[in-house]
Order: C-alpha cells, then sequence, then structure tokens
C-alpha cells in the first residue's frame, strides 16, 4: 500500500525536509512543462477563448485523463486507498460555480491564471508579473470579506464522480476527452488552418491506449472492494463493540485535558444551548463530512445525541466516507448523565469511595 504525504499527515501537522523537496522539485517539473507547453505566452493562452489555439485544452484534458486513469489504476489495483491517502475537496456548487465564473474573466481578459502567470513572470513578461500582483491582492480581498462569501461555503460535502460509479465515470470521461481532442483539432483548422493532428496516427494511436486503459479502469473491482473491506471491518468492530465509547472513558479523557479526542453533539441546536457535555462542538448531521474532515482518521471522533440512532447512521454514513476513528457514546447523554453525574447517593447501589471520588470530580468538571 502506498503511503502519501496526506496520508502521513507530512503535508500540514509535521512537514519534513522530503516534503519540501517534493513540493519544490514538483513545482519546478510542473513550470517547466508549462513553458514547453507554450503557457509562457498570453496570446497562446487567450487564443481559446477564440478558437484559433486549442492548447490550452489539449494540454488541460491530457493532464486531467493521466491523473484521473493513473489514480484510478493504483486505486483499483489496492495499491492506494482514495479515502485515506488523498485530500477529497468538498464539492460547493455555488462557490465552485461563481469562482469559476471570475476565474474565466480574469482569463479572458488578462490572458493568465496564476500558474501561467508564476510562468510567464519567470520569463520575464511585464503584464504576467501585473496579473501576479492582482492574484495575491485579490487573495487578501477574499480573506478581508470572508465573513460575506462563508455562506457560499457552506454544506460542502465530497462527491466524487457526481454519484456516478467512479470507473464507469473514467470511462465515460476519457471518451469526452478523446472527442474534445478531435475538436480542438477539427476547430483549429476551420479556424485558423491548424489542427495538423487531425486524422494523425498519433491522436488516433493516442486515442486508442487511453481507450485501454479506461477500459481496464472500468473493469477493476476498485472503489467496490474497499468499501465491501471497510464495510466489514465496521461490522466487525460492532459486533465486538470496539465502535462505542464508555460514558466513563470519555468523562476520564476530557476532564485530562485529552487532545486527540473530539466531541460531537449531533442534536438540534436549541438542545445543545440549554444543556450539553463541556467540551462537546455542535455539528448539524448533513455538515458532518465538512466539519470533521481536519479530523479524519487523526484521533479520536465521539458522536452523541439523545439516543444511538442517529449516532449510528451518522457513524455508518462517515465510515463509507473512509473515516475509520468514529464511535458511538454508549447510551447517549442519558447515560453520560446517568453513569457519570448522577450524585452518588441517588444511585441505585452503594459506589465504593475511589468511584465516589471520581464522580464528583466529574461533577465540578462537567456541572460548574
Amino acid at each position: 500500500m502506498i503511503e502519501t504525504f496526506f496520508g502521513t499527515d507530512s503535508l500540514v501537522m509535521n512537514p519534513g525536509p522530503l516534503t519540501f523537496l517534493a513540493a519544490l522539485v514538483s513545482g519546478l517539473v510542473f513550470g517547466f512543462a508549462l513553458e514547453r507547453s507554450g503557457f509562457g505566452s498570453s496570446r497562446k493562452l487567450a487564443g481559446i477563448f477564440y478558437f484559433t489555439d486549442m492548447t490550452v485544452l489539449r494540454v488541460m484534458f491530457t493532464a486531467l485523463i493521466t491523473a484521473m486513469l493513473g489514480l484510478s489504476l493504483l486505486v483499483g489495483l489496492g495499491w492506494i486507498d482514495l479515502e485515506t491517502q488523498v485530500y477529497l475537496i468538498p464539492t460547493m456548487y455555488w462557490a465552485q460555480i461563481i469562482g469559476g465564473l471570475v476565474f474565466g474573466i480574469g482569463f479572458v481578459l488578462g490572458g493568465w491564471c496564476p500558474g501561467t502567470a508564476a510562468v510567464g513572470m519567470a520569463s520575464g513578461k511585464g503584464d504576467a508579473f501585473l496579473f501576479m500582483v492582482g492574484a495575491v491582492l485579490g487573495t487578501i480581498l477574499f480573506n478581508l470579506t470572508q465573513g460575506w462569501v462563508s455562506p457560499l461555503q457552506e454544506g460542502g460535502t465530497v462527491q466524487v464522480a457526481f454519484g456516478i460509479p467512479r470507473n464507469v465515470f473514467a470511462l465515460l470521461f476519457t471518451l469526452v476527452a478523446i472527442g474534445a481532442f478531435y475538436f480542438a483539432e477539427w476547430i483549429e483548422k476551420q479556424v485558423s488552418g491548424g489542427g495538423r493532428y487531425l486524422g494523425s496516427t498519433f491522436l488516433q494511436g493516442m486515442s486508442v491506449i487511453l481507450l485501454i486503459v479506461a477500459v481496464a479502469v472500468a473493469v477493476l473491482p476498485g472503489g467496490e472492494t474497499q468499501a465491501v473491506a471497510g464495510s466489514t471491518g465496521l461490522l466487525a468492530a460492532v459486533e465486538s463493540g470496539e465502535d462505542h465509547f464508555e460514558p466513563e472513558e470519555l468523562a476520564e479523557a476530557l476532564a485530562g485535558g485529552a487532545e486527540d479526542l473530539v466531541l460531537v453533539d449531533v442534536r438540534d441546536r436549541w438542545e445543545f444551548d440549554k444543556f450539553h457535555i463541556h467540551g462537546a462542538i455542535h455539528v448539524p448531521l448533513s455538515e458532518l463530512s465538512q466539519a470533521l474532515a481536519p479530523h479524519k482518521n487523526r484521533g479520536r471522533i465521539v458522536l452523541y445525541s439523545n439516543g444511538m440512532t442517529h449516532p449510528a447512521q451518522a457513524r455508518d454514513a462517515l465510515a463509507r466516507l473512509g473515516y475509520d476513528n468514529v464511535f458511538l457514546l454508549t447510551d447517549g447523554l442519558q447515560g453520560f448523565l446517568d453513569r457519570c453525574l448522577k450524585p452518588i447517593s441517588l444511585r441505585d447501589a452503594p459506589r465504593s469511595e475511589p468511584e465516589a471520588t471520581k464522580v464528583r470530580s466529574w461533577r465540578a468538571h462537567f456541572l460548574p
């Protein structure tokens, strides 16, 4: 199994020299590839909007297809776990639609995007430098207006292939890419007399190779096998009770200041405001995936509600998204109140002095 920098927390939590070296080499190679593709010229980049030069479409589709098919092959062969080793960006339609429109307008007006502007600036292009200055100022403006635009970023969830089976989507998208390659050559020939690859052996051979790889990806078990394996592991944990977090264990961890534990209250907001376990955060069920993404497979996540039905359903949904560190609070909030915060004098049976001391300390911590 291949471990990525993301999967080992080496990108943010514990970066090292190897991480920085990989980033530097990747950036240099990426910039070199852009320059060799002609992306150091704003005239060549803007040509796609006037159908005079379709280099942008060809290069971008080639990069997308290569990355998609390569990653899908690794996942299908079981060499990489898509859920734990790759960061999947949450899908936020309004933010991405509006951002795409703003990006497109800037691209057609200036002839640069931030990445290609960096390449142009390295080549000594003055307009690329001005575009980079604008990109930096735009980033600062976005940060200053974050409170206004944040509603566009709410409710995002990871949607791989728009709900279509991933391997099927890879095959369909490859067919779209092949069609786009032929269209790019045809339109160039009609508008500017280009299209030198139209009908060439090279384009035909590349199309056949891409189609063969896409069909291979489509017949591999891929994510379905991983999903079955994940479900089997979850069922085993349920059978052995390892998916539960006992109230006493939770109280001890929270009172001791455990830093690797996230306690999540999934009840309605008014119930949370009325009373909640000290140290818990409130997250609506519909926002769990996005809110808990930074804690995915890092530490322990404990869900609780008044009962255990909603936390169990949420745990199952998160498990399908690759979370293997989510637990349920046994007997929910009421179980925590009865077993940890109920006064010793009201218990059905007497308790030992050490147990009574613990209960008093928990009451002092959770009921100040």
